[in-house]
């Protein structure tokens, strides 16, 4: 199988994160099961990438949602799109971990445009944009 884009990888990543919030079931034992279930019936049988997000991401929620919570004026973390959430918790997470800020932006906003509505990318720019 071809080596997938990082920018595939994290659409994956979405995808499963999306899955695990809307059970609200990010435990080792869900994340390891969501991961390998969702990697195997895109044909991908090593960890990547996308197993790497999903689970920081999970093993870091209570972090990345205290730092939405602290960019996120007049909104509360629980009460965000499913997908919006998840998008600025993957960002937050890439840009704590060395992924230039730029580039973490500018996959956010260009996943939010295919997968949230209308207002998502002008909304996860904005709390993105004010993170050091």
């Amino acid at each position: 199988m071809k080596k997938k884009s990082r920018h595939s990888q994290r659409i994956w990543a979405l995808q499963i994160l999306y899955g695990l919030d809307i059970k609200n079931k990010f435990d080792r034992e869900s994340v390891e099961n969501y991961c390998k279930d969702f990697l195997r019936e895109k044909g991908v049988l090593e960890e990547n990438y996308t197993y790497e997000l999903v689970k920081g991401i999970s093993s870091q929620l209570e972090m990345l949602d205290a730092n939405i919570d602290k960019y996120a004026i007049d909104w509360k973390v629980d009460r965000m799109p499913v997908v919006d959430r998840n998008i600025i918790r993957m960002a937050i997470y890439e840009i704590k971990n060395n992924i230039p800020v730029g580039v973490a932006i500018n996959e956010a906003v260009r996943i939010a445009k295919k997968f949230g509505d209308d207002d998502s990318p002008s909304f996860i720019n904005g709390i993105l944009a004010q993170i050091e």
